[in-house]
C-alpha cells in the first residue's frame, strides 16, 4: 500500500477492521483514563480540545458502538487485547460487553448555514438543535441495528418524569423513535437545502416542534450476545470549531445542562475558542458542569508532568508507527516492525582535519585566558568523566565542551585574577559538566561545523508536539527514505547525518505550507523569535546550556494582552492552535513570574535549536510587537 505516513490514515480507513489494527491505544491511558475513574468522562460536558492532527477523532471513534462491537466480536485476536484493556480500564467495556452506544457526528459547513438564515436567533438555534437530536438519534439506531438487533427488539429507558416529551420524540419503542427523528431530520432538512429558506409562519411543525429526545433518553434496552443490556447514549460531536462562535456558545450552553441523562462530548480546535479562553485558559476548566481534555502540552503542568508528558507521548509514537509499518509490504515481509530500530543514533564526528582545527582554537584560548596547564588538565579529566558517564564520546564533542568551560572561566574568574596564572584562581561559580553544556557544545557543532544533530526516534518525537499527525508528517520522509534502501538493497536503517538533513527538509516544508489564519503573522514572529534564540545559543560560553527557545514575557504583563493588544492575542491563539507555540504559564525563575512562549518543534527542527525545554530570553511585550509590525 501507498506509505500510510503521508496522510492521517485512520481516517481514510471505513472498514473498523482495518482501523483497530493501526489505532494505538496509548492515548486512552494518557487522555481518558483518569477521568473515566473519577467519574468525569460521563456525567457531563466533556470538550475535548485539540490542534489539528491530535488525536480527537480516532480517540471518538473508538468510543462508537459499531467499534466496540467489532472489537469485541474478535476476542480472541491478540493484537486487540491492549484496545479492550484500554476501554475496559476507560468503562466503556465491561464484562466483554459494551456499556455505551456510542455515535459520532461530524458539524460539518451545512450546519453553519443556519446562522445565515433572516430568522430570529432562538429560531436558528434550535432548528440546529433539533437537527443535531435527529441525526444523533439515527446515527445510534443505526449502530444498533448494524450490529444485529432488529429495530423492533430495541426500545429506550425513559428520564423518569419525561412522560409528556416522551410522546414528542416517538415513544419507547425504536421503530417509533427513528420514525419520529426521521420526521423531524427531513423537514429541517428541507429548510436548509432550501434556495430561499420560507418565512417563519410557513416552516413545517415537525421542525420546530417540541422534540427534546436528549431530555428523555436515559438508556437504550437491547439484546446483546445472549443477555439484555441497558446501554447508556453517548454523543459525540466531531469538528466543533467549523461552527459559528455564537453557534458554538449556543450549543455548548444548551448541552452543559446537568439534566440531560445523555453523556455528551464536543470535540474541537483552539480556533474555536476566544483568545483569551486559549491564552489564559480563563474559561474552558474542569468544573462540576464541564470537564476539559487537552491533547496536547498546555503548558499548566510542573516541568516534571511536562516531561511525563513527553515520555507518554514517545511511548504512543512508536506504538503508532509499528502499526503503520505493518501495514506496509516492503516492511512487513521483513518483519520491521520497530520504527526506532531503522534510525540510526549513532553520533556523527568531524573529520580529522576540523578536529584539528577545534584543537588549535582552544590552545589559543587557553594562552588567551591565561589558563594554566594543571587548569587544563581538570577540566578535561570533568569531560572525559561526563562523556565516559553519558556513553557518547568523540574527539569534536570533547574538545567544543572544553571551548565552552574555557569561556566560562574567563568570565567567571575574579577581576583581580585577571593577570595570574597561578593554579588558586578563584572562580565566582565552579566549573562543572552536565547534559545543558554537552547540548550546548553540539548545537555549536550544529551551526559551526555542520555536524548533525537531529537524530533518532526520541529526538522525532519530541519535534512532534505531541501531536500524531506532526509525527507522521515528519516520519513519512524518514520511512520513504528507508524504503528507498530497501528497494535497492542498501539496508533499512537511515545514517544519522542523512536523518538529520531530511528533518531539517521537512520541517522547513511544512513551516512553508502553513495555510491558516494569521499564518503570515504568525511565521514573521516566530522566525524574529527563533533567531532572536539562535543569537543566545550560539554564544560562546553556552550560557543557556542547549540555548533558548522561548521568550519570557511576565506573567502580569502576558495577562493583559488579550484586552490591551487583541490583534497579538490572535496572532498568538493561532500560533499555539497550529503548533508553532506552546505556552508555558507561571514560570518561576529570577523571583519573578512569566510566560513562556516556546517555538514549536517544527521550528526548533527549521532553524537547528535545541529541543531542551527550559531556555528562554527575558522579554517584554513591545518585543513581540515590534517583531511583528516593526514598532
Amino acid at each position: 500500500m501507498a506509505n500510510p505516513f503521508e496522510k492521517r490514515a485512520t481516517e481514510y480507513l471505513r472498514d473498523d477492521e482495518a482501523f483497530l489494527d493501526i489505532v494505538t491505544p496509548e492515548p486512552l491511558a494518557t487522555f481518558f483514563m483518569e477521568h473515566a475513574r473519577s467519574e468525569r468522562l460521563y456525567d457531563r460536558l466533556v470538550i475535548v480540545i485539540g490542534t489539528p492532527g491530535s488525536g480527537k477523532t480516532t480517540l471518538a471513534r473508538l468510543f462508537q458502538f459499531t467499534t466496540l462491537h467489532t472489537l469485541l466480536r474478535n476476542p480472541n485476536m491478540s493484537n486487540y487485547s491492549p484496545l479492550v484493556d484500554a476501554l475496559t480500564a476507560c468503562e466503556a467495556i465491561d464484562d466483554d460487553s459494551p456499556n455505551f452506544v456510542g455515535g459520532r457526528l461530524p458539524l460539518e459547513a451545512e450546519y453553519r448555514d443556519f446562522w445565515e438564515f433572516s430568522y430570529p436567533d432562538e429560531i436558528k438555534t434550535g432548528l440546529m438543535i433539533g437537527l443535531l437530536q435527529a441525526r444523533m438519534v439515527l446515527d445510534w439506531i443505526r449502530s444498533i441495528e448494524a450490529s444485529g438487533v432488529l429495530i423492533d427488539q430495541v426500545e429506550i429507558v425513559p428520564r423518569v418524569g419525561a412522560e409528556a416529551a416522551l410522546t414528542a420524540i416517538g415513544g419507547k419503542a425504536g421503530r417509533g423513535l427513528r420514525d419520529r427523528a426521521r420526521a423531524v431530520e427531513h423537514a429541517i432538512y428541507n429548510i436548509s437545502a432550501a434556495l430561499m429558506p420560507p418565512r417563519i409562519e410557513n416552516i413545517d411543525r415537525d421542525a420546530i416542534s417540541a422534540y427534546q429526545p436528549f431530555d428523555v433518553i436515559e438508556a437504550f434496552r437491547v439484546p446483546y450476545g445472549g443477555s439484555i443490556l441497558q446501554l447508556r447514549p453517548l454523543a459525540i460531536f466531531d469538528d466543533a470549531h467549523r461552527l459559528h462562535p455564537e453557534q458554538f456558545r449556543e450549543v455548548r450552553r444548551w448541552i452543559t445542562r446537568r439534566e440531560i441523562k445523555v453523556s455528551r462530548w464536543i470535540l474541537t480546535r483552539l480556533d474555536a475558542l476566544n483568545p483569551d479562553e486559549v491564552l489564559l485558559d480563563t474559561e474552558v476548566k474542569p468544573s462540576r458542569e464541564i470537564t476539559a481534555i487537552r491533547m496536547q502540552d498546555d503548558g499548566s503542568r510542573s516541568s516534571r508532568g511536562r516531561e511525563f508528558r513527553r515520555r507518554e507521548f514517545r511511548k504512543m509514537a512508536k506504538d503508532m508507527a509499528g502499526r503503520y509499518l505493518s501495514q506496509m509490504g516492503v516492511f512487513n515481509r521483513r518483519r520491521l516492525h520497530n520504527f526506532s530500530s531503522l534510525l540510526s543514533t549513532v553520533e556523527p564526528s568531524l573529520s580529522a582535519s576540523k578536529t584539528r582545527q577545534i584543537g588549535k582554537r582552544i590552545d589559543i584560548l587557553q594562552l588567551r585566558y591565561g589558563i594554566s596547564a594543571n587548569h587544563r588538565e581538570n577540566l578535561e579529566k570533568k569531560v572525559n568523566n561526563y562523556l565516559a558517564s553519558s556513553g557518547k564520546s568523540s574527539d569534536d564533542l570533547r574538545l567544543q565542551i572544553l571551548s565552552i568551560l574555557f569561556e566560562r572561566y574567563a568570565k567567571r574568574r575574579y577581576p583581580s585574577m585577571l593577570d595570574d596564572d597561578s593554579d588558586s584562581v578563584q572562580l565566582t561559580r565552579p566549573l562543572t559538566v552536565k547534559a545543558g553544556v554537552a547540548d550546548g557544545a553540539r548545537i555549536q557543532l550544529l551551526h559551526d561545523h555542520k555536524r548533525p544533530y537531529f537524530f533518532g526516534i526520541d529526538t522525532l518525537c519530541d519535534a512532534s508536539n505531541e501531536n500524531a499527525e506532526q509525527f507522521l508528517q515528519l516520519a513519512s520522509r524518514l520511512v520513504s527514505q528507508s524504503e528507498t534502501q530497501l528497494v535497492r538493497r542498501k539496508g533499512a536503517i537511515i545514517e544519522s547525518k542523512r536523518q538529520h538533513d531530511l528533518l531539517q527538509e521537512r520541517a522547513a516544508e511544512m513551516v512553508k505550507e502553513w495555510n491558516f489564519p494569521q499564518c503570515d503573522a504568525v511565521r514573521r514572529l516566530a522566525d524574529g523569535m527563533a533567531q532572536r534564540c539562535l543569537e543566545k545559543s550560539l554564544e560562546k560560553n553556552a550560557s543557556l546550556g542547549g540555548g533558548a527557545t522561548a521568550f519570557g514575557i511576565p506573567q502580569d504583563e502576558y495577562c493583559a494582552i488579550p484586552r490591551k493588544q487583541p490583534d497579538l492575542a490572535r496572532v498568538l491563539q493561532f500560533g499555539v492552535a497550529y503548533n508553532a507555540f506552546v505556552l508555558v504559564p507561571n514560570h518561576r525563575t529570577k523571583n519573578r513570574l512569566w510566560c513562556l512562549i516556546e517555538l514549536g518543534g517544527v521550528l526548533l527542527l527549521r532553524h537547528g535549536l535545541t529541543l531542551r525545554r527550559g531556555g528562554f530570553l527575558p522579554r517584554r511585550v513591545g518585543d513581540l510587537t515590534r517583531l511583528l509590525w516593526g514598532r
